[in-house]
């Protein structure tokens, strides 16, 4: 971890410096990518699954990174609704911590999403925000456990058997239990931080919407993942674009024709932007299967396993990629779909909606289950006691 928080230190600090060269700033990633890297040999905390989403936090490092020194130049084209004088204008230390501040999901930012999610107008009193968020900790909590109990209870778990190998509606509670791993302890996390900074009046209940979005807006892919899963870190997965809105918000003329927003953009630019969106998704989960895989190498050589009579260690890097590479092709059919339904006339109602939760239900319930499979068996093989309590042949 140490070497990971320099990393994020070296880049606020490089970004504060708002450098004019492409070349220093290149220099300026590669010093940040080296840190980062640095660290992975020493990223273990026993347990596979935290070991994967430690390697997420490096992917995220290196995005950010990305975005900040080689794409973008946050000091004069972002904005926070708060700022009174442009961020190049502060002081070093101000602008410092003016980027470390900068949200992946844009809350309250220029760049904020244009469907955000909303707090519930009845939680947004200090109060009362304190107390639902502490429910919703309590029950994520409960989601963890179940999870945790049923991956140990079954075992399909605690060897490399496929997920799908019980039947179908088994592999969908495979599925939802292996997620919900992940999910519940991210949502915790994020619920008690929340009360934490609205409790100690840091920040306002406003700026903590849910990690993740509603379920209910997820009746196509392309909601699916645009607002629900990846409203996470939506902004991080969207750095390569192509950007819809590149106007600075400082701009001293800034345009106020809402059509410019609203004016619909060509389908292959928003296709394309798709598909970047999850290549980085895809970049992201690929850096936790890089800490798994030192994880693996590490345990193939303290067992002993150097001799010529001995197999190689698996090669778990990009085991989880396929399943974020698969959704532009779903994307792309029911986008297909659903033009031939206006073309004839079909209205967005509750039906509409109840077949495209059963298509998205279809669609993950098979894209995901290579991926997860291989997921799977990589944590199995990283951990010398399997997280779900039994213990490796």
């Amino acid at each position: 971890m140490l070497f990971l928080l320099i990393s994020r230190s070296l880049l606020f600090a490089f970004t504060a410096l708002g450098l004019e060269s492409v070349v220093w700033r290149a220099v300026c990633f590669a010093i940040v990518l080296c840190f980062a890297l640095a660290d992975t040999p020493s990223t273990r905390t026993g347990n596979g699954y935290f070991d994967y989403m430690m390697g997420t936090n490096l992917g995220m490092t290196v995005l950010q990174g990305m975005h900040h020194l080689l794409l973008r130049r946050p000091l004069e084209e972002f904005r926070h609704e708060s700022d009174k004088v442009p961020a190049y204008r502060l002081p070093f230390v101000q602008r410092f911590f003016w980027i470390a501040s900068i949200s992946h999901r844009g809350i309250g930012w220029s760049f904020k999403d244009d469907h955000p999610i909303p707090v519930d107008p009845r939680h947004r009193t200090r109060r009362a925000f304190i107390i639902s968020r502490l429910r919703t900790a309590f029950a994520f909590y409960w989601l963890f456990e179940a999870a945790h109990l049923y991956t140990r209870a079954n075992p399909v778990f605690s060897t490399e058997a496929s997920l799908a190998l019980q039947g179908y509606i088994l592999q969908c509670v495979n599925v939802i239990a292996f997620l919900s791993y992940p999910y519940a302890y991210l949502n915790c996390c994020h619920s008690l931080v929340a009360v934490v900074a609205v409790a100690t009046n840091l920040s306002q209940p406003q700026t903590w919407p849910y990690l993740f979005g509603y379920w209910k807006d997820g009746y196509t892919i392309r909601r699916f993942w645009a607002r629900t899963w990846h409203q996470i870190c939506r902004h991080l997965v969207t750095i390569f674009g192509p950007h819809r809105y590149n106007q600075r918000p400082w701009d001293e003329n800034p345009t106020k024709d809402p059509s410019i927003r609203k004016s619909k953009e060509p389908w292959l630019r928003a296709y394309l932007r798709i598909c970047n969106a999850f290549l980085c998704s895809a970049l992201l989960h690929v850096c936790g299967e890089f800490v798994l895989q030192f994880s693996i190498w590490e345990n193939h050589i303290s067992s002993g396993s150097l001799s010529p009579t001995r197999v190689y260690p698996p090669f778990v890097m990009g085991v989880s990629a396929p399943l974020f590479l698969f959704q532009p092709l779903g994307v792309l059919v029911e986008e297909a779909v659903i033009a031939v339904g206006k073309r004839l006339g079909v209205k967005t109602g509750m039906w509409t909606k109840l077949i495209g939760y059963a298509w998205v239900w279809v669609w993950m319930s098979l894209s995901t289950i290579s991926s997860l499979d291989g997921l799977k068996n990589a944590v199995h093989v990283a951990s010398p006691i399997h997280e779900w309590g039994a213990a490796q042949p």
